[in-house]
């Protein structure tokens, strides 16, 4: 029971005891003071009349008052009534009893006296006293019957009506008890002042107080400091009627001096209309909270890791609209985060086709009917296309598909580097297709232009036989000519680099190009004062200038302007990254630009291939710009092409900077084709080799012939015979020419040897061939002036 149940109940005892004794004064009060006006009025009535009875007796004098006491008292006899203890006299005026009758009263008594008139005059008076005992007695009886009635009605009735709202007080303060205890959340009634007046044993389990140490106690003594202030702030709203309920948080102190997480409630409970406490309920949040905290924590980290990822992470809704796009996906799109939720992220980005296979399948594929991999195309905010590589799944929540989740990876860049890599693995398929066909067909070609010039010496000059060789030898050296640009392209030919200075190049070729790319198309040549060295053959600049110039006039045939520019170019990494042909380093980089028609992306992407052309038939053979990759690439160097239709071309050859200086070799002046001396032939070919004798034998040599380098070295190892000098191919069957020529060396160390092949020296390492020094070539199909010639430096070089 409360304090103020308490208060109440003993303020209702008292004014019931209070009402009980004023009823019982007021009735014997009431009693006495009418029964004392009634025995007034009756004793005033009585006197009266006494005292005119006495008047009426007509004579009785003055004188004879005296004497009439016999009658006076026969008066008195017959008025008295002795049973209301009355007292009567009568008495002369002199106040002498004449008469009396009755006895004398104990006190109290009422006394009323009359005057008894004889005439005018005054004889005597009638007195009449009343004793008051018998009122009292009556009085007192009333009284008695009147507490017994006020007893009954306003004590023992009220204390009825009291015990039995006590007992319901009590079995309703039981059943709060009860209700308090089973309650699953710490219940505290505060009195009005904060103090404790109630607590359950949920309140020992939440802090480790037991029930009665809260009793009495401020409840900020139970929770953290921080907190007191925000608590009462909050309970002051309940017990001023602010408001009907409050929820609030807070930290609880526990009994070990630890601190739970609480989550209260607070309500006022009323008594006859006023707040008489506050019941506050406790609920202990602390795992909720750590839960919350954790569950918050988890999904910051996921955010995070959501917007930290490095590929796209795309939600959307079955209707396609995005609800959930990264920082990833930002960059991707070009589209922040509020542009793109609620708005159909196929009518923004992709088109409508894509919805099936990023919405539909997904959803297939969780019932367990498909895949979810796929790719497409979007379209960023500034307009570019770019590839995207999509993993996608379906976002289910409680059994039903709300949504698909997309990854996206952006395959752009390497798609494009994957069809450099076909474009690149193609190429040099291509290449090795064609170095092997023209290096076979070059060792056919070197026997027909060897003989053909045997001929022409033996005609000498006879018609129309000479002509008629003079013509196939023609023939034979424009097919040298395109094997040439098949070895090029190939990287199989044998070249002779030295320094260049691509400007001062440029500069001898100008007049060159401009007769060649004709008066309707300007010629403008922009160098770089500070332009890098190069080491590269001079004639393959030619072919390279010259075919870009060719391709060039042929796509301005109304007319345009043809640049040619240089510079310095510093490549780093992430260039290379998309240009598998480059390296990171310092280029001079040649460019050759032109207004004409431009091309399609499919065809920049064929440019490259032998035979390959968008002339006309009859108009070109297809090998000029495969003859300029075949020579880019085998000085070390890459292109790169930009066109577009109706935009022209741009050719951007980079050619890696020359480190150090190269010895320029001097031209040697042409010989008298007469030699003398032993020169040992090698060659497996048997047509190749009997060709080489002849010409060596028509020179003036001596030769000696071996089909294989083991005959050769047998024969070096033969000291009766002499050998100024050895002829052979490099690749022979059982050993190559480099491991006969160490041979030899070990043999006849003063005897040079001079190789002929149409291979260059990446391709001759490529089959794991490796001189220990450099060696002496000729390239083949050869003639007997060069041969000569060949054989004669080498001579001088000795």
């Amino acid at each position: 029971m409360t304090g103020s149940e308490k208060q109440t109940g003993h303020f209702t005892i008292n004014c019931t005891v209070i009402l009980a004794l004023l009823v019982t004064l007021f009735f014997p009060f009431g009693y006495f003071a009418v029964s004392y006006q009634h025995a007034l009025g009756s004793l005033e009535t009585e006197t009266e009349i006494n005292a005119r009875i006495i008047t009426s007796l007509g004579n009785i004098r003055p004188d004879s008052w005296h004497d009439e006491a016999h009658r006076l008292d026969a008066i008195l006899s017959s008025h008295g009534t002795p049973t209301t203890a009355e007292r009567h006299r009568i008495l002369d005026a002199g106040g002498r009893e004449l008469a009396a009758s009755g006895g004398e009263l104990a006190a109290p008594v009422i006394l009323r006296t009359r005057p008894i008139f004889y005439g005018d005059k005054v004889i005597g008076s009638v007195e009449i006293s009343r004793s008051l005992r018998p009122i009292i007695k009556r009085a007192a009886l009333v009284a008695v019957a009147g507490f017994s009635l006020s007893l009954i009605v306003f004590v023992l009735l009220p204390f009825r009506v009291i015990n039995q709202a006590n007992r319901q007080l009590q079995d309703s303060y039981t059943f709060l008890k009860k209700v308090m205890e089973s309650s699953a959340n710490a219940l505290i009634v505060l009195n009005l002042d904060g103090t404790v007046d109630m607590a359950n044993a949920r309140c020992t389990e939440l802090s480790g107080f037991q029930p009665s140490e809260f009793i009495g106690r401020d409840i900020g003594g139970f929770v953290c400091p921080y907190c007191i202030d925000m608590v009462r702030r909050q309970l002051h709203l309940v017990t001023s009627g602010t408001a009907e309920i409050v929820k609030f948080e807070a930290e609880f102190l526990t009994k070990d001096g630890g601190t739970v997480s609480i989550a209260c409630g607070a309500t006022p409970v009323y008594q006859e209309g006023r707040i008489a406490c506050t019941v506050l309920s406790i609920e202990n949040i602390t795992e909720r909270r750590q839960s919350v905290e954790a569950l918050t924590a988890a999904k910051e980290y996921t955010e995070n890791l959501i917007q930290a990822a490095c590929l796209m992470i795309l939600g959307l809704n079955l209707k396609g609209e995005v609800t959930l796009i990264n920082r990833t996906g930002e960059e991707m799109t070009g589209y922040r985060q509020e542009e793109l939720l609620g708005r159909s992220w196929f009518e923004t980005l992709m088109g409508a086709e894509a919805f099936h296979k990023m919405c539909c399948i997904p959803q297939e594929a969780e019932a367990g009917t498909g895949g979810c991999a796929c790719e497409g195309q979007i379209v960023t905010k500034t307009g570019a296309m770019r590839t995207i590589s999509w993993r996608n799944s379906a976002i289910v929540e409680k059994g039903t598909v709300v949504g698909t989740l997309c990854f996206g990876i952006d395959i752009t860049e390497h798609r494009k580097v994957e069809a450099q890599l076909r474009h690149s693995q193609k190429m040099e398929s291509i290449g090795q297709l064609a170095g092997g066909v023209a290096h076979d067909f070059n060792n056919m070609l070197s026997v027909m232009l060897g003989y053909a010039q045997l001929c022409q010496l033996e005609a000498a000059g006879a018609p129309p036989l000479s002509l008629y060789l003079e013509e196939v030898i023609k023939a034979g050296e424009r097919s040298r000519d395109m094997v040439r640009k098949l070895l090029a392209f190939s990287r199989k030919e044998i070249i002779s680099p030295r320094r260049v200075n691509l400007n001062d190049h440029c500069l001898e070729m100008k007049k060159t190009l401009s007769r060649l790319i004709g008066e309707e198309i300007r010629f403008d040549f922009v160098p770089d004062d500070a332009l890098w060295p190069v080491r590269i053959d001079p004639s393959q600049v030619d072919q390279i200038l010259m075919n870009l110039a060719v391709n060039a006039r042929d796509a301005m045939p109304e007319g345009g302007t043809l640049t040619v520019a240089t510079g310095n170019v510093t490549v780093d990494t992430e260039f290379c990254d998309f240009r598998l042909d480059a390296k990171p380093g310092p280029y001079a980089c040649l460019s050759v630009i032109d207004t004409g028609t431009g091309m399609e992306r499919e065809v920049v992407r064929r440019i490259f291939e032998p035979f390959f052309t968008t002339k006309e038939v009859g108009r070109g053979t297809g090998l000029g710009l495969a003859t300029v990759y075949g020579i880019v690439t085998q000085n070390g160097g890459f292109i790169d092409v930009e066109s577009e239709p109706g935009q022209g071309t741009c050719f951007q050859i980079y050619l890696p900077m020359l480190t150090g200086d190269v010895a320029v070799q001097p031209e040697s002046k042409p010989a008298a084709m007469i030699g003398s001396g032993t020169v040992l032939v090698v060659e497996d070919d048997d047509m190749l080799r009997l060709m080489a004798t002849q010409m060596l034998e028509k020179i003036g040599y001596q030769v000696i012939q071996a089909a294989s380098p083991h005959l050769a070295l047998a024969i070096c190892g033969d000291n009766s015979k002499k050998i100024d000098m050895v002829l052979s191919d490099v690749i022979m069957p059982e050993m190559n020419g480099f491991d006969m020529a160490r041979g030899i060396a070990a043999l006849r160390p003063e005897t040079k040897v001079l190789f002929m092949t149409g291979y260059s020296d990446e391709m001759i390492a490529r089959r794991g061939i490796h001189p220990e020094k450099e060696l002496h070539y000729i390239q083949k199909p050869f003639d007997m002036e060069g041969l000569h010639e060949k054989i004669m430096a080498m001579q001088s070089g000795c």
